[in-house]
């Protein structure tokens, strides 16, 4: 999957629980090697094409050492994945192909899940 080439410089990446009304809920801080970790996972995933729904369920804010860099909102249900952000081309600020359920994606979403409060 597409990530920007600044994300060599993300330091933490905060995982957000998107539902409701509200802006999401943060559910975890991951940073250093998770944080690595999470990326090279997402950077790992295989493209598809998108369906039509796009309603993101999690995102998660990649920060460097001077700030945000980049955020990326996953539909699950749709294979799509919107970039945007600071360091993120014009062009490549719209939502990406990728295959929801390859073993790097369920990997990911299984991820996110274990950050959810009980």
């Amino acid at each position: 999957m597409f990530l920007p080439a600044e994300s060599e410089r993300a330091e933490l990446v905060e995982v957000i629980r998107l539902g409701g009304s509200d802006d999401g809920l943060l559910v975890a801080i991951w940073e250093a090697d998770r944080a690595r970790s999470a990326l090279d996972l997402i950077a790992s995933v295989p493209h598809e094409e998108i369906k039509r729904c796009f309603v993101p369920g999690w995102t998660i804010r990649a920060h460097g050492a001077a700030g945000p860099l980049f955020e990326i909102e996953f539909c699950f249900r749709c294979d799509g994945a919107k970039l945007s952000g600071p360091v993120v081309a014009e062009d490549q600020r719209t939502i990406h192909g990728f295959d929801a359920r390859s073993a790097q994606a369920q990997e990911l979403l299984s991820r996110f899940r274990s950050e959810e409060p009980a």
